[in-house]
């Protein structure tokens, strides 16, 4: 027998003995058993479920990665893929670092980018209110658009779902915007290159155009950003979103919690 599979089988043997000598205990090793086979197929079935959301992304990964090539501190940029760990926050900030802004301000216009997260934490949180201090650390971490809205929309096992969904987008993105970093120059002479983040995060919201909120939100920052085409990108999508997540507010009286952060996200 291999020795770790030898190590496994006895720790495992300790654990039950341990548990049957108490009938809770025993109640409690049986039900983290029941956890941990049931978390495994959620685990694969979200990062299976998060796939074409990393396709969809790759165009926007690659301009960010090209972004990065051009700043003056290149480490430092592509540090930030893990930090910020958002395709627009990251731009901007690079946008506001790269016309001289302060760090202060580079990174405040990403945190109000990042802001909508906090919305999504808050939705998150009678799922996880009960996991494991690490879990819910990881679960922060790998915290993104994508893996939120499709967690949310599972009626069961939301927690191994969003976990293979998070961690995969999360070990996927920084590959990808490495690869834009390698080959940037490519990357930027392309025409329509510099419509790319436009077109990918404007994919995520036209199907929520439906919604009342969604539709007024994204009209109001469509409109802001054609008043700002003067301002730099960074500045005018700060602008847009500040426009749009206001508009949102003042259209319903008490929106729902889901209802502000898709708003904010649009």
């Amino acid at each position: 027998m291999n020795p770790l599979n030898y190590l496994v089988t006895q720790s495992q043997r300790q654990e039950v003995a341990r548990a049957a000598s108490h009938p809770s205990r025993l109640m409690a090793h049986e039900h983290r058993l029941a956890q941990r086979s049931a978390h495994s197929p959620d685990v694969v079935s979200g990062a299976r479920a998060v796939l074409p959301a990393v396709v969809a992304f790759a165009p926007l990964a690659l301009m960010v990665g090209a972004a990065v090539a051009t700043s003056d501190n290149r480490l430092a940029a592509w540090l930030s893929t893990w930090t910020i760990h958002g395709g627009a926050a990251q731009l901007v900030t690079l946008d506001a670092v790269s016309h001289q802004s302060s760090w202060i301000a580079a990174a405040t216009a990403g945190l109000l980018i990042q802001a909508r997260l906090s919305a999504y934490s808050t939705a998150m949180s009678a799922d996880w209110r009960s996991a494991p201090l690490g879990l819910r650390v990881v679960a922060g971490l790998v915290l993104s658009d994508a893996p939120w809205a499709l967690a949310q929309s599972r009626t069961t096992g939301r927690r191994g779902f969003y976990l293979g969904a998070g961690l995969t987008l999360f070990l996927a993105w920084p590959a990808m915007v490495t690869l834009g970093a390698g080959i940037g120059q490519v990357v930027a002479g392309i025409p329509a290159a510099d419509l790319v983040p436009a077109l990918v995060l404007g994919c995520t919201v036209v199907t929520q155009l439906r919604q009342r909120p969604m539709l007024v939100a994204a009209s109001a920052a469509a409109l802001s950003a054609v008043l700002t085409l003067a301002t730099s990108p960074g500045v005018a999508l700060v602008v847009a979103a500040v426009v749009g997540t206001a508009a949102a507010a003042l259209l319903t009286d008490r929106p729902s919690v889901s209802e502000c952060a898709e708003a904010v996200a649009s």
